[in-house]
């Protein structure tokens, strides 16, 4: 699994693979006994809280005597960017308020699988208090395997099926990301909705996750498609199915031919002619003709990616003003606040990293922090406020109310998940896209509904439909209606949903008059007209990079 080198650039779990399986963590009795979501109240802040007063957490020279943090991170390879971004925030932790019964240790869990199974075996043979890290799924598995069942772990990964018994990750989860938008989704009354996934484990799982939130707030999936990422032949390929290009642009053509065939060979009044006229002309504007069957379009892939879809969906008769886009947190960080085709576009992201650790760490580093950063120096003052605790270490660590991070608010479950709570943005085509909507500040209301999901991958999913007839889009006049050679067909239905009757849905026919009969006839020859408008030639010499 490789891990970005430039995490500045990524939220954090762009950068690390996010890997899910059928199952969510393991709740061990120890780690869920003292948990009771019942006692919530107002969140204490972690960068403070073992500094409080004695009733609550002993003196200020009390915890726990010689206390061990062991630290694993890569430090080395192709991954120290990030190890080393972890190191600088918790020795940024430590430094504020540094005791001289604690100690922190660094080890360099970087090299082979073999080196770092003999490092993370080393580790748990010194009886640490608390671990902090790793970074990656498969060593956060090895070292749930071989460590005791007490032994707290603070790790980085997204991989919920590493974690419980203990095992917790301070990072975002692929689970709430995808719920918060689907929130909003929701809340927008954006009823029937298509899905892009990349065409991975990953993707897949995420968008089985998708597919079991929507049904929970009641957002219909009506197709599914999943693309190769940074493959611009595949993303064109299903952004030109998803927006039912080949129909819409047969129902365009066969629209013109019937108006056209109707002013060449039919003795027709004046206004009439007129009324056609403007008909033609106004469906000879673009390739494509007839309503989608969505109104939303969810992306569950990275910025990149989701860039380029929406570019080729804008080229295959879809923008922003017609069907919503959505995003996860993948977005965050992307280079997409300035794109116009994304104007509009609503995606889920993390507060603000707080200006106090900004500072602290551009301080220390020269460099703003990442929220790799910001996790790291969170996982830090939460072990340290732990060890200085009168609680147990379940019941500390496992605060229903949860704490105040440099991330906003967060809590961890006894499945070892960490719950964050998100903003929605929303892209203006500036540098700052607006927020349009504030994360929670504590958990008295719950942030997420959904329960431990059982996921398995869903294949693809082509878009329900019941067709588009090109008789819903032009007005033919009453006396030829009847004529078969003006009758029209639906075409491109793609319904397989067995269990519901298809039914013929028309819409309201387009009523256009002319609003002068002498009007100038601009289009003589009635022949439909031939797009030259649109050169292909740019869009599929796009080249996207991951």
């Amino acid at each position: 699994m490789v891990f970005s080198m430039y995490m500045n650039k990524f939220l954090l779990f762009v950068g690390i693979s996010i890997i899910l399986a059928g199952c969510v963590g393991h709740q061990s009795g120890h780690w869920s006994a003292d948990y009771d979501e019942q006692q919530i109240s107002v969140p204490q802040d972690v960068r403070n809280a073992y500094m409080q007063s004695t009733s609550l957490y002993g003196s200020d020279d009390g915890g726990r005597e010689n206390a061990n943090i062991a630290v694993l991170l890569p430090l080395n390879g192709e991954s120290k960017t990030s190890g080393n971004t972890i190191k600088t925030s918790v020795e940024a932790a430590f430094l504020q308020k540094p005791k001289n019964n604690i100690k922190i240790s660094f080890y360099d869990l970087s090299g082979d699988k073999m080196k770092r199974n003999t490092i993370l075996q080393n580790v748990v043979s010194t009886n640490p208090d608390v671990i902090i890290g790793p970074l990656f799924a498969d060593d956060v598995k090895t070292l749930h395997e071989i460590k005791s069942n007490r032994l707290p772990v603070l790790s980085f990964t997204s991989d919920v099926t590493a974690l419980g018994d203990g095992v917790m990750t301070m990072n975002l989860v692929p689970s709430q990301s995808i719920e918060a938008i689907i929130q909003q989704i929701q809340a927008d009354n954006k009823q029937d909705i298509i899905v892009f996934a990349p065409n991975d484990k990953s993707g897949q799982l995420m968008a089985s996750l998708a597919n079991q939130i929507s049904d929970l707030y009641n957002v219909n999936i009506i197709g599914l498609y999943y693309y190769d990422s940074g493959n611009s032949d595949s993303i064109k390929d299903v952004s030109s199915r998803a927006a039912l290009y080949n129909t819409r642009k047969a129902v365009n053509t066969r629209a013109r031919e019937i108006l056209s065939d109707i002013l060449t060979k039919e003795n027709i009044s004046g206004e009439t002619r007129g009324s056609l006229i403007r008909q033609l002309e106004k469906i000879s504007r673009t390739e494509t003709t007839g309503k989608l069957p969505y109104s939303a379009i969810l992306f569950l892939g990275n910025g990149e990616d989701s860039k380029a879809l929406i570019s080729f969906l804008r080229y295959y008769g879809i923008n922003s003003r017609d069907i919503a886009l959505y995003g996860t947190a993948l977005w965050q960080n992307a280079d997409i606040a300035t794109d116009f085709a994304m104007n509009g576009a609503k995606y889920v992201a993390l507060p603000e990293i707080s200006e106090d650790f900004n500072m602290i760490y551009s301080n220390i580093s020269g460099n703003k922090p990442d929220y790799l950063a910001a996790f790291g120096y969170d996982a830090t003052n939460l072990a340290l406020s732990m060890l200085f605790s009168d609680k147990s270490e379940t019941s500390y660590l496992l605060d229903p109310s949860g704490y105040v991070g440099s991330t906003g608010v967060f809590r961890l479950q006894p499945s070892g998940q960490s719950e964050h709570a998100l903003r929605i943005m929303v892209l203006n085509g500036s540098e700052t896209p607006n927020v349009l909507k504030e994360a929670q500040t504590n958990f008295l209301k719950p942030l997420y509904n959904m329960p431990s999901p059982d996921l398995t991958p869903i294949p693809e999913q082509p878009i329900s439909t019941h067709g588009i007839n090109p008789g819903d889009y032009i007005n033919i006049p009453e006396n030829l209606r009847k004529k078969t050679v003006y009758k029209t067909k639906t075409i491109g239905a793609n319904y397989y949903d067995s269990e519901q009757t298809e039914t013929q849905q028309t819409s309201e026919p387009i009523q256009i008059y002319a609003s002068d009969e002498n009007e100038t006839i601009s289009n003589p020859d009635f022949e439909p007209v031939k797009l030259e408008s649109i050169s292909r030639e740019n869009i599929d010499s796009i080249e996207i990079t991951e």
